[in-house]
């Protein structure tokens, strides 16, 4: 991934991790703590969580095509990053402290879904659009045969 298709890439991500962390936050909020009731200060935070979980898309850049190995190798470490940065972020040091791990766990649970549903809707729209350039080729093509 190169320059501008990594800030095209990032700015992508962040909007789709905003609404996958609200519901994820919903989710967990809902199990964990349902009678907690949260002021307008709330809607910041998971526009915050998805600043910080972008950010580990910069692995991913590269000046030239990377083999499909090392594509993988860069995904896990990403995928690492965003665990380990979003944790720290969201998991206030009361909760870890209470070694309260269960919330933990179901937070990295939650980042590893928002990670692979982020993924598999970018596969779903780059194979849609693939598809559609393949039959604009064919029809172009024909009209010029």
């Amino acid at each position: 991934m190169r320059g501008k298709e990594l800030v095209n890439d990032m700015i992508y991500t962040y909007f789709m991790l905003v609404t996958m962390i609200l519901g994820v936050m919903m989710v967990l909020g809902t199990h964990f703590m349902p009678d907690v009731r949260f002021g307008y200060e709330a809607f910041g935070t998971p526009l915050q969580y998805a600043a910080w979980g972008t950010l580990p898309n910069i692995v991913m850049y590269a000046k030239k095509e990377l083999t499909l190995k090392q594509f993988l190798i860069r995904k896990m470490i990403q995928l690492l990053l965003v665990e380990i940065i979003v944790i720290n972020v969201a998991i206030p040091a009361q909760i870890v402290e209470a070694r309260n791990i269960e919330v933990v766990v179901a937070l990295a649970v939650g980042i590893l879904v928002v990670y692979i549903f982020t993924h598999l809707i970018e596969w779903f729209q780059n194979y849609t659009m693939a598809k559609r350039m393949t039959e604009e080729l064919l029809v172009f093509q024909k009209k010029h045969e």
